[in-house]
C-alpha cells in the first residue's frame, strides 16, 4: 500500500493523462445511470434543474443498474465507496454517511427534499429511519450546501428520492415493479412490490417492502487482534483462564424490517398537489460491545457479559409528506413549489425483554421555493423553510434532556451566464430557538448567515472547470449544549456547554471535469477550514465508569482531493467496455496544533472494469484502502485492506414484463476489514463473502 503516498499526485496524473495523447475515436456518451457521466439532472444541489457538468459543487447521483448494484440494507452502507463519502457503520442494522470526514449534525439527510426526521444524528446506533430497498434515486452533494439547507449541511447532503408523490402523469393506467433480493452472508430476504397509475388527473402509487436476515458471517474473530492481546494478557496477569474469542458470526447483528407507502397526486395544465403516508418499522441487533454498561467494564469496546442480555432497536416511524408546484407563471414568477414532511419517531432500545431508553422525535421540515422571471442575465429562486423537532430520551440512555428545536430560515439562488461562464450566487439567513423542556427554563436562540459563490467555465465541449467558495455558519444543536449523562452508544458520558458559540466555516473546492471523449469524470480538491469547531474531548475524568468527554470549540481544517473517472476503452451500438477509476483522501485536523481529528477516513483506491454487451452486463472491482495512519490521542489503528467484488446482469423481456436478474459478490477473498470510521472497528468487521441474488420485474 505503499503507493498510497503518492496518492494525490496519482489522481492529479490520472484525470490529465488524456491530455498528453492524441485524439481518441469519437463515441457515444456513458449510459445515463452511471454515476460519473456529467449528465445526470441534479435537483438537489440548486433550485434550478441541471446537469452535474452544470452545477459549480461536486455531485454524484446513483440510479438504474448502478444504484441496484450498490444498495445495501442501511444508507450509510449503499453510499460508502463513492468518492468522498465513507459509512459509521454501527453493525448491519445502522450506518449513517459520513463526507469528506464530517457527519452526525453536519450532513444533511434529506426524503424527497425534506429532512429524514428522526434521531440518527444523536449516535452511531441510531438507524436512519428510511429503507433502500425502493428508492428511486439517490443524490449526493459533497461539501457544503447550507444556502438551500441550512448549517447543518456544512459536510454535505444526501437526497433519497422515491417519487411516492407523482409529478407527472403515468404513461399508463397500471405500471409497477416488484423486487426480490437473498444474501449469503446473512441468509437475507428481501422483498418489494411497487403499484402506480392514474385516472383522469389522478395519479396514485402504493409500495410495500419486507426484509428479514440472520447474524452476520465475519471473516474470523469479532475482535481485533490487538484487542484479543489485551485482554488476553489481562487475564494472564489476574490469573484468569484465558477469553474465548467470538468467531465466524457477528453476534446480535440479525434484523427485520417492512414498511408501506401510499400517495395520491392531482396534476393539472397549471401544475401539481400530491401527498403521501408511509410506515416504516424495523428491529435490529447491536454487537455485543458496543452497549458496555457500566456493571461490564471501563472499557466500552469490551465484549458483553453474560449478565448483560443483548440489546436490539426497536424503530418505528409514521410519515405524511405534501408537495405542490405552480407550473404557470405569475407577477414576476415563473413558477412555485413548496414541500412538507410531518413524521412521528419512535426506537426502543431493547435489553433483552425489558425496555430500556426510548427515544422520541416530532416535528415536520417544510420548504417554499420561487422561480423567478429573467432579470436580464439573473434566473434564480427565492426561498424560504421551516423545521420544528420535539426530541425526548427517557431511560438509562438518557444523556439529553427534552427539547424542542425550531428554526426559520430565507435564502435566495441566483445564476448568471456570460459565455463560456456561469456564476452561481446566493446568501441565506437562519434563526434558531432551542427550549429545554425539563423544568429548568433553560433555552437558546441564535442566528446564522452562510453566502456561497460559484463558477461553471466551459473550457471547450468536453472540459468544465467548477469552483466554489462557500462561507458557512452553524449554531449548537441540543446535544451540543444540554448533554449531561452516560451516552452508552458511544461508550461516553457527555457533557454539554451551554456557552458555546456558532461554528464557522469557509470552504472552497476546485473540480476539473470532463463529460465526453474517451475519458469522462471528476477531479476534486477542496479545503475547509472551522472557526470554532465543535466536537467531543476526552477530560481524563471518569464517572459512572465512563470516560467523560466535553463538548469543546477549537479551530480546525479539512483538505483532500477525490477522483471518478471512466477510460471508455470501447463502446458501440452493441458493446461497451469500460475501465473505471476512483479514489479520495481527506486530512482532518486542529489548527495550530496540528492534533489529529478522530474516525477520518483513510486513503482509498478503487479501480473497476465494466461489460456492456446486448441484453448482458459484467463487472469487477477491487477497493483497496489504506492503513490509519494520522491517528487522535488515544484512537486505535486499523490496518489497509482490499475488498475484491464482481457481478453479472441479464436483461429480458417475457411478453410484457421486463426482467433483471443479477448477483454480485462482495469481498470474494473474505478477507478481514475493519471500518476506521465506525466506533465498533475493534469488536465488528465488516462482513465476509456475501453472494446477492437479485430479480426486479418491471410491467
Amino acid at each position: 500500500m505503499s503507493s498510497f503516498r503518492h496518492l494525490p499526485l496519482l489522481l492529479l496524473a490520472a484525470a490529465l493523462a488524456h491530455g498528453q495523447s492524441t485524439t481518441p475515436p469519437a463515441h457515444s456518451h456513458s449510459p445515463a445511470d452511471e454515476p460519473v457521466a456529467l449528465e445526470n439532472l441534479v435537483v438537489t444541489a440548486t433550485p434550478l434543474e441541471r446537469s452535474q457538468a452544470e452545477i459549480a459543487a461536486p455531485t454524484s447521483v446513483l440510479t438504474g443498474r448502478a444504484l441496484a448494484l450498490k444498495l445495501q440494507p442501511t444508507l450509510g452502507e449503499s453510499l460508502a465507496g463513492q468518492p468522498g463519502v465513507a459509512s459509521t457503520y454501527f453493525g448491519p442494522g445502522a450506518s449513517r454517511p459520513v463526507i469528506r470526514g464530517l457527519g452526525g449534525d453536519r450532513i444533511r439527510i434529506l426524503q424527497n427534499g425534506t429532512g429524514s426526521i428522526d434521531a440518527s444524528t444523536t449516535s452511531p446506533d441510531h438507524a436512519v429511519a428510511l429503507d433502500p430497498l425502493l428508492i428511486d434515486r439517490l443524490e449526493i452533494v459533497r461539501g457544503p450546501a447550507a444556502l438551500l439547507y441550512g448549517g447543518n449541511a456544512v459536510g454535505g447532503v444526501v437526497n433519497v428520492i422515491d417519487h411516492r408523490i407523482a409529478t407527472t402523469l403515468p404513461d399508463r393506467p397500471l405500471e409497477g415493479r416488484t423486487a426480490f433480493r437473498y444474501s449469503s452472508v446473512d441468509e437475507g430476504k428481501s422483498a418489494a412490490v411497487l403499484l402506480e397509475g392514474a385516472g383522469g388527473p389522478l395519479a396514485w402509487h402504493v409500495d410495500a417492502y419486507r426484509r428479514t436476515s440472520d447474524d452476520t458471517r465475519i471473516p474470523g474473530f469479532a475482535e481485533s487482534s490487538a484487542l484479543r492481546a489485551e485482554e488476553t494478557a489481562h487475564a494472564a496477569a489476574n490469573g484468569e483462564p484465558a477469553p474465548e474469542f467470538a468467531r465466524d458470526r457477528l453476534t446480535n447483528s440479525a434484523q427485520t424490517a417492512d414498511g408501506a407507502a401510499a400517495g395520491f397526486s392531482w396534476i393539472g395544465t397549471r401544475g401539481y398537489l400530491g401527498f403521501s403516508a408511509s410506515g416504516h418499522n424495523t428491529i435490529y441487533g447491536i454487537p455485543p460491545g458496543a452497549h458496555a454498561h457500566e456493571e461490564s467494564s471501563l472499557d466500552p469496546s469490551a465484549p458483553a457479559t453474560e449478565e448483560e442480555p443483548p440489546v436490539r432497536i426497536d424503530l418505528r416511524q409514521r410519515r405524511l409528506d405534501l408537495q405542490g408546484a405552480l407550473t404557470q407563471p405569475f407577477g414576476i414568477f415563473e413558477s412555485a413549489r413548496f414541500k412538507l414532511g410531518l413524521a412521528d419517531y419512535r426506537h426502543q432500545e431493547l435489553e433483552g425483554a425489558e425496555i430500556g431508553t426510548v427515544f422520541k422525535n416530532r416535528g415536520y421540515d417544510g420548504r417554499l421555493e420561487l422561480l423567478h422571471q429573467p432579470l436580464g442575465l439573473l434566473t434564480g429562486a427565492l426561498g424560504a423553510q421551516i423545521s420544528h423537532n420535539d426530541f425526548s430520551a427517557i431511560g438509562d440512555e438518557a444523556f439529553l434532556p427534552p427539547s424542542h428545536t425550531a428554526s426559520y430560515a430565507l435564502f435566495a439562488f441566483e445564476e448568471a451566464t456570460f459565455d463560456p461562464l456561469t456564476w452561481q450566487f446566493g446568501a441565506r439567513i437562519e434563526t434558531q430557538d432551542i427550549e429545554v423542556r425539563d423544568g429548568s427554563n433553560r433555552s437558546r436562540d441564535g442566528d446564522g448567515v452562510s453566502l456561497s459563490t460559484g463558477l461553471v467555465w466551459k473550457l471547450s465541449d468536453a472540459w468544465s472547470l467548477g469552483t466554489t467558495l462557500a462561507r458557512t455558519e452553524r449554531q449548537p444543536n441540543a446535544q451540543e449544549l444540554f448533554s449531561n449523562g452516560p451516552h452508552i452508544g458511544t461508550g461516553a458520558f457527555e457533557i454539554g456547554d451551554e456557552t458555546l458559540g456558532k461554528e464557522k466555516s469557509l470552504a472552497l473546492d476546485v473540480s476539473l471535469r470532463r463529460h465526453a471523449g474517451f475519458i469522462t469524470g471528476e477531479l476534486t480538491v477542496f479545503a475547509n477550514r472551522f472557526d470554532g469547531f465543535l466536537f467531543e474531548q476526552p477530560t481524563g475524568a471518569e464517572q459512572d465508569d465512563l470516560v467523560v468527554y466535553q463538548y469543546t470549540q477549537r479551530d480546525a481544517q479539512f483538505y483532500g482531493a477525490e477522483l471518478e473517472t471512466i477510460f471508455h476503452l470501447h463502446e458501440s451500438t452493441a458493446h461497451a467496455f469500460d475501465i473505471r477509476i476512483a479514489a479520495d483522501t481527506v486530512r482532518g485536523k486542529i489548527r495550530g496544533t496540528g492534533e489529529n481529528l478522530p474516525r477520518i477516513t483513510p486513503r482509498r483506491l478503487t479501480l473497476g472494469f465494466d461489460y456492456r454487451g446486448g441484453p448482458f452486463s459484467a463487472g469487477i472491482d477491487t477497493q483497496l484502502v489504506d492503513r490509519a495512519r494520522n491517528l487522535s490521542a488515544n484512537e486505535t489503528a486499523t490496518d489497509s485492506y482490499t475488498l475484491l467484488g464482481a457481478s453479472l446482469g441479464w436483461h429480458f423481456d417475457l411478453n410484457r414484463y421486463a426482467c433483471d436478474v443479477f448477483v454480485r459478490a462482495n469481498n470474494l477473498t473474505d478477507e478481514e476489514a475493519r471500518n476506521h470510521v465506525s466506533f465498533l472497528k475493534d469488536v465488528a468487521p465488516l462482513p465476509g463473502r456475501n453472494i446477492t441474488l437479485g430479480l426486479r420485474v418491471s410491467f
